[in-house]
């Protein structure tokens, strides 16, 4: 801030108003000069008098000169004493606010261009302060309000769409902050934590569509973010949409080559498409990662189940691999009746006819 005051200070003597004008607010000029130099808000204080000293008529407030730096005054302070130091009234940012809008409209205000983006600047900072004290203490609401103000006055101030999304977020208001996010990504400027944010609004709101395009569009900016990558897989399986997941396990195995569910995600998808080798392969890694686990177990009983079924010749290595696992599984999770219906089929087809029967009274017994 003390920059952006310090270049407005010089302007204010390199302009070609001349010595005359700049005289009139001399006082102001040098206070303003001295809070610069010395941080000391006394002199936004004396400033603030001596500006209000040369507006005492209607004459005066007409005078769009002293006009604009008395906006230059106020939203210093408005900004700069954010303890209120100056004991200003509690409507001080309201008032000055209104004060400054009126004065964009007036003619001739183009002269004072970076007087103007000075006031505007000074007062979406503090907009911003305040908006941030209220995400503090869970007042969303109020808080989205002083953004929005804040952006209406400095458009591209980075990051507001970003704390307007959350705050609408938190409030539960979802199609609010949904839109929001829409803005962000359209920007092409959001950052990999908001892409992944936005895509669980868009979830929760049942636009899985939109979620994956925000998803795609956020790994063609950030190529190596695992998160990104997994949630787009798990889209995917939500939707039982395998041949997309095919084109992402590489990745996803080449990321995280230890993940449990990476490798069981892996072991399902080659599963779904009939590539039961791959499939074997994922499973076992699964299982051996997580040796509690009782998914991969399961389904590689169930895939030796299929692969003696394809290939008569080997049926009977198979056949005893799927019996190894579905009764490691059976031991991991008993008296599941639709796994047992699983493991009696096996036994049937193996022509065990003690352990099928074995199996039928089991189920009578949970059934019953």
């Amino acid at each position: 801030m003390a920059r952006i005051l310090l270049l407005s200070v010089f302007f204010l003597f390199s302009t070609s108003f001349g010595f005359a004008q700049t005289e009139v607010l001399k006082d102001v000029f040098n206070n303003l000069a001295f809070f610069n130099q010395k941080h000391d808000l006394k002199y936004l204080g004396e400033a603030k008098k001596a500006i209000d000293k040369t507006i005492q008529t209607k004459k005066d407030s007409a005078n769009l000169y002293k006009s604009v730096y008395r906006a230059v005054v106020y939203s210093t302070i408005a900004y700069a004493d954010s303890a209120n130091t100056l004991h200003m009234p509690d409507n001080f940012l309201a008032t000055t606010a209104v004060y400054a809008d009126t004065l964009f409209t007036r003619k001739k205000i183009y002269n004072y261009s970076s007087e103007v983006s000075y006031i505007k600047r000074n007062l979406a900072n503090e907009y911003i302060r305040r908006g941030f004290n209220d995400l503090q203490h869970n007042d969303f609401r109020s808080a989205v309000n002083y953004f929005q103000k804040a952006q209406a006055l400095a458009p591209n101030t980075d990051h507001l769409g970003i704390y307007m999304a959350y705050a609408a977020n938190k409030m539960g208001e979802l199609n609010k902050s949904a839109a929001y996010y829409d803005q962000l990504l359209e920007s092409g400027k959001a950052g990999a934590e908001v892409i992944l944010t936005a895509q669980k609004v868009y979830k929760i709101l049942g636009d899985a569509a939109k979620a994956l395009k925000a998803l795609k569009n956020g790994r063609q900016l950030y190529p190596e973010n695992k998160k990104l990558l997994y949630e787009e897989a798990n889209i995917y399986n939500n939707k039982k949409d395998y041949a997309a997941l095919r084109g992402l396990i590489d990745g996803l195995i080449k990321a995280s080559p230890d993940d449990y569910d990476i490798n069981f995600l892996a072991g399902v998808c080659y599963d779904h498409l009939n590539q039961t080798n791959k499939a074997e392969v994922f499973y076992k890694k699964a299982a051996q990662l997580n040796h509690t686990a009782y998914d991969p177990v399961f389904n590689l009983g169930v895939l030796y189940m299929k692969k003696g079924l394809a290939d008569p010749e080997k049926s009977a290595e198979n056949f005893n691999l799927a019996r190894v696992n579905l009764e490691k599984a059976d031991q991991m999770n008993p008296n599941d009746p639709e796994f047992l219906q699983t493991l009696k089929l096996l036994y049937d087809k193996i022509g065990d006819s003690t352990q099928a029967n074995k199996i039928n009274t089991q189920l009578n017994q949970i059934i019953n």
